[in-house]
């Protein structure tokens, strides 16, 4: 079985070298509207005025663009595991705010611990790596450690799968509230949990609320 990186890697290689497709075929999203249908539900969700908030996973910057347009005093930092990506990330303008790429696996850096107000992250967990659980769970927790205020993540509902079929992961929001709520409890964090799946049919954004920072 190819490890995680590999794996995604292999999946949107020649595609982020493609600059004749849209950025969100890109990344596997079905339109540029509905990228931007999760994008407005974080921004709803977190009032992220004059916070830092990393973006794992950031692809070619498509969120940095949104907060950009949406006028939002922020410091944004997007990190992927694709210099490909980052590098289409960085030839971009941007007019209000300073975002900053780099190509950085989170899930490599065991060290990192409250150094960010809110972390987001918008379809790594997508694709069927093989180990998809696992990788969430361990995913979920290095979150919570390392944001201070916030966690937004999304996943695809289990009622697509027929849908998109097995090259993705698909998930039940019932398990995953149960997942995350034991994952809370056992780093002592007090909290407010919500599931928000009226944006889309296909997914759900799962949003922590971290009370005791």
């Amino acid at each position: 079985m190819k490890n995680k990186k590999s794996a995604i890697i292999e999946h949107y290689i020649n595609r982020v070298k493609d600059f004749n497709i849209p950025e969100y075929q890109v990344l596997d999203w079905e339109s540029k509207e509905a990228q931007e249908l999760r994008f407005k539900t974080l921004i709803k969700h977190f009032n992220m005025e004059s916070s830092i908030l990393l973006d794992v996973g950031c692809g070619l910057g498509s969120l940095a663009e949104y907060i950009d347009n949406q006028n939002i005093n922020l410091y944004y930092i997007g990190i992927d595991i694709m210099p490909e990506m980052i590098e289409r990330a960085k030839a971009k303008t941007f007019k209000n705010i300073n975002p900053q790429f780099m190509t950085l696996d989170f899930f490599g850096n065991s060290n990192i611990e409250k150094e960010f107000d809110y972390i987001y992250s918008s379809g790594i967990f997508n694709l069927n790596l093989g180990n998809n659980d696992k990788f969430l769970k361990d995913a979920i927790k290095l979150f919570l450690i390392a944001a201070r205020k916030g966690v937004c993540f999304n996943l695809l509902d289990i009622s697509c799968k027929e849908k998109y079929g097995d090259k993705y992961y698909y998930y039940k929001k019932e398990d995953i509230l149960k997942t995350t709520k034991e994952i809370l409890e056992s780093l002592n964090i007090k909290y407010n949990l919500k599931i928000s799946d009226e944006y889309l049919n296909d997914d759900f954004s799962v949003f922590v609320d971290i009370l005791n920072f």
